[in-house]
This record gives C-alpha cells, sequence and structure tokens, in this order.
C-alpha cells in the first residue's frame, strides 16, 4: 500500500476526480504532500553495496552526514517503471485521472521510467508531465496544480496552469565546495567558466531542464549576494512572489538567508526546506539557493 492514501486524498479525489503523482526529487515539503493528498514514488540512493528508497529508507540529514563522514558521493537512480505502475494501479483503482509530474527529463530518468509504467496501464488516464526543473521548480508546479484541483479546475485547464508556471520559474544557488561537483562528474559541461580555479563559489541556474554554471565569485557572501541580485533581475521586489529558499546541511545559514529574501521580496509564500538528491548527491553538503517564480492575479 502507498502510504499517503488517507482522508485528504479521498477528498481529492471526491472534489477532482484528479490525483497527482510525483518522485522524492521535488523535495516537497511533507506536510503539503499529506495535505493535498499527493503521491510520491521514491528515487534510489546507493551507497557501497546498499540501495535505499529516499526519504523512506534514508533521511536527507542521513545522507549528508555520511557524505561528509564516509568523503563518498553515493549514486542515485530514479525510481523503477515498476515503482510507478504501483502507484498508477492504486490511485487508478480509486477512479481517478493522474497527473504524473516530475524532474526534469533532460538530467534525469524518471519521466522516462514513468512514461513506461504509463505504457503498462493503457486503461488509464495518465499524463506524465516533465516539470524541466528540479527541486522545489518541480514542487511548486506540482502545489499550484494541486490547488487548482482542489478549487474545481478542468484537467486541461490545469495541464495549461502547468505550462504557464513552468516559463516563470526562476531557480539560483551556490555550492560550497567543488568537490562534490568534480567527484559526482557533474562539472563537465561547466567547466568553461569553471576554469582551474579551486577556491571559487560558482553560481549555478536550471534553464530549460538543464543546469548550468552562469558566474562566480571568491566568498560565500558575495555568492550569496550574487543569488539575491539574480532573483531580483527575474521576477523584481514589488509584485507578489512564491518563493523556497532550499539548502544541503547549512539549515542556521539557510534560515538567516530565508529572512533575508522575505525583507527584500513580497512573498505571498516563503518556504524553506532541505535539498535533496537532485542538488545533494550531485553538489554534496553546503548548497544553498532559491526558487522564485510571479504571481499572477
Amino acid at each position: 500500500m502507498l502510504p499517503n492514501l488517507g482522508r485528504d486524498i479521498m477528498i481529492s479525489i471526491m472534489v477532482g476526480q484528479v490525483r497527482i503523482v510525483t518522485d522524492s526529487v521535488s523535495d516537497l515539503p511533507p506536510e503539503l504532500v499529506e495535505r493535498f493528498g499527493i503521491v510520491v514514488v521514491p528515487a534510489l540512493i546507493r551507497f557501497g553495496n546498499r540501495t535505499y528508497l529516499d526519504g523512506i529508507e534514508i533521511t536527507h540529514q542521513e545522507l549528508y552526514r555520511r557524505m561528509l563522514e564516509e568523503d563518498a558521493v553515493p549514486k542515485s537512480s530514479q525510481p523503477s517503471p515498476g515503482q510507478f505502475l504501483e502507484a498508477y494501479k492504486e490511485v487508478a483503482a480509486q477512479g481517478a485521472s493522474i497527473l504524473s509530474i516530475h524532474v526534469t527529463a533532460k538530467s534525469s530518468g524518471v519521466w522516462q521510467s514513468a512514461s513506461l509504467a504509463r505504457s503498462m496501464l493503457p486503461e488509464a488516464d495518465i499524463e506524465v508531465i516533465d516539470s524541466a526543473s528540479v527541486s522545489m521548480g518541480t514542487g511548486f508546479i506540482i502545489l499550484e496544480a494541486a490547488r487548482a484541483i482542489e478549487a474545481g479546475r478542468s484537467k486541461g485547464e490545469v495541464l495549461a496552469l502547468i505550462e504557464d508556471i513552468k516559463s516563470r520559474m526562476n531557480i539560483y544557488a551556490t555550492v560550497g565546495t567543488l568537490k562534490y561537483l568534480r567527484l559526482s562528474g557533474r562539472v563537465g559541461h561547466m567547466q568553461e567558466i569553471l576554469g582551474s580555479l579551486l577556491d571559487i563559489k560558482p553560481i549555478i541556474t536550471v534553464g530549460n531542464g538543464v543546469a548550468k554554471a552562469i558566474d562566480k565569485v571568491r566568498t560565500r557572501k558575495k555568492a550569496l549576494d550574487r543569488v539575491i541580485e539574480l532573483i531580483k533581475q527575474a521576477v523584481g521586489t514589488e509584485g507578489l512572489i512564491n518563493a523556497a529558499v532550499m539548502h544541503t546541511a547549512v539549515e542556521e545559514e539557510a534560515l538567516e538567508f530565508k529572512e533575508r529574501v522575505r525583507r527584500d521580496f513580497n512573498c505571498q509564500e516563503l518556504l524553506l526546506g532541505e535539498a535533496g538528491i537532485a542538488l545533494g548527491v550531485n553538489a554534496g553538503p553546503g548548497v544553498l539557493g532559491i526558487v522564485a517564480y510571479r504571481v499572477k492575479l
């Protein structure tokens, strides 16, 4: 049985007849997963010879503790088609259509795995959607869709809303060290801007589903200043925005950064979360950044 099939889910089915399935890479806060009855299929994390279900058999805190203590980079992989098929069967059996919304297909096999599972259940009404984003970029798209479903919007209206939110999503972050990017092999396509410098703080963004380094500075403070500057350029400071400060194992610093975001922007919703495998496995502990988009009134 899936863990989220409770009272909130039954209300969701009765109201909208559309359910959302996603993967754990979306980094959705557990309370919002429960609130909207979202089914989260866990990705896989491998340390040595053992594989764990993300968020179930290993927490983000445990992940980063082991990375630091063992000086190792774990491997991550998408949920299997069988995992998605199990989720789809259980949701479809309750009479709901399914919107399956996932991390960018350009850097992950999640979308392909979900699409294969959909092909195994042709009798069900399933849309598999590439968010073209990661972490709470995907998470906010899911939350907007869930709220629209709860408000009684049609499936077509929800799909149109998803595309609109995708076009407005902005992600900027910096890393604590280049060590984990190098160990994970993710420096390759960023090499031009990172060069051979060791003591730098790259600024990373996600655009059209692809993560890339767009700037580099010498100190952590300057890196965070630059992240704020870039978000201001992207969303402005007057209009309403939804934002999430995401980090990997730097909670105290993230809390301070969240308060800075609160002061500098007009936030309708401002979340704080510890990012999981999309950022953590590849960039390691020390990532700090912001996901934000303008709110349409």
